[in-house]
């Protein structure tokens, strides 16, 4: 075999040498691209991990004084936060618990002990003297402040800057979508880059367990829709009579409720155990036993159509105040 052309192989190597820096840029590309759903999963599991915390912090609390946890909710979080950042990232291991467990750290460049400090510090006590400050502002009326007011002013500027905050969060997250690069606006403005701890090691998605975790977080959002839309006395009340019907059951009456007398409130008595409680304002139903005028009603609109006697179990659709002859 001959060997190759001096010329040819010159012109090889310089072409590699031409193609390597764009080979290699776009391969990083790639994997900032890949790793997008990895930052996602690691800033959700650490919200997950703050509230798994806050609990038995809080259950601490009111064992000190009921209601103080839920006070000073906002410090607990951002005590948590600030810990677990300070025991993470803080702490010279370049990414926090969630991801790590992601295979995520952040790229070690110039000064980044000092952007980790300063991200700690924007991330975590910048949301908090920015929730309390607008709080304090609001529980002092500033809203309500004249017109033309330094307070106004001050709380109009607040607004505008918060607004002009979730519209610069609303762009960055856009962009982390279409770049994979920075999922939060302090990342981008820091230069802090989430990259592979270990490139050798992929990350591999659980589809099966992503499906179940879908049906069942679609499942109790449309259970937690439905629940206020269900009357529970009149699905149970419907519930009882369609099953005894299938069964072909006899309607079943308390025996001691039977043998109230009749100017006693079936109700009342149920309630309160009570066989000496008259029915004020008494009304009749159509299978003709005396009620309270606010029992019955009140079971009426509750059951609605599937209201029945509790003495006789017969279906009550209408009553009529009672007369004493």
């Amino acid at each position: 075999m001959s060997a190759p052309d001096p010329q040819w192989a010159n012109a090889w190597s310089s072409t590699v040498s031409r193609a390597e820096p764009r080979l290699t840029h776009t391969h990083a590309t790639v994997v900032s691209r890949n790793v997008r759903v990895s930052k996602l999963d690691a800033e959700l599991l650490d919200g997950e991990l703050t509230q798994m915390l806050r609990e038995p912090v809080s259950n601490a609390l009111s064992l000190v004084r009921p209601g103080l946890a839920e006070t000073y909710r906002l410090e607990i979080d951002t005590v948590i936060r600030a810990v677990l950042f300070w025991l993470s990232v803080g702490s010279h291991r370049r990414a926090t618990y969630a991801q790590g467990l992601q295979n995520l750290q952040y790229a070690r460049t110039s000064g980044f002990a000092r952007r980790v400090h300063l991200f700690g510090i924007l991330s975590i006590g910048g949301p908090y003297a920015w929730a309390r400050m607008v709080g304090s502002m609001s529980l002092a009326g500033w809203a309500d402040a004249p017109h033309t007011s330094i307070r106004a002013l001050v709380w109009r500027l607040v607004q505008r800057i918060e607004r002009i905050t979730k519209v610069a969060a609303l762009l960055n997250f856009a962009a982390f979508l279409v770049l994979g690069q920075y999922p939060s606006i302090v990342e981008r403005i820091l230069g802090l880059r989430l990259v592979h701890a270990r490139p050798q090691i992929l990350h591999s998605v659980s589809f099966e367990f992503l499906n179940r975790q879908l049906v069942w977080h679609a499942f109790t959002e449309f259970v937690m829709f439905a629940m206020p839309l269900v009357n529970p006395m009149k699905a149970r009340a419907w519930i009882v009579r369609n099953v005894r019907s299938v069964l072909r059951l006899p309607i079943s009456v308390d025996q001691s409720v039977k043998e109230l007398p009749e100017d006693v409130c079936a109700v009342c008595f149920v309630e309160a155990r009570k066989d000496d409680t008259h029915a004020v304002n008494p009304y009749v139903t159509g299978c003709g036993h005396i009620y309270c005028y606010v029992c019955i009603s009140m079971r009426m609109m509750a059951e609605a159509d599937e209201c029945s006697c509790l003495r006789c179990g017969a279906k009550v659709d209408k009553i009529r105040q009672y007369l004493q002859l």
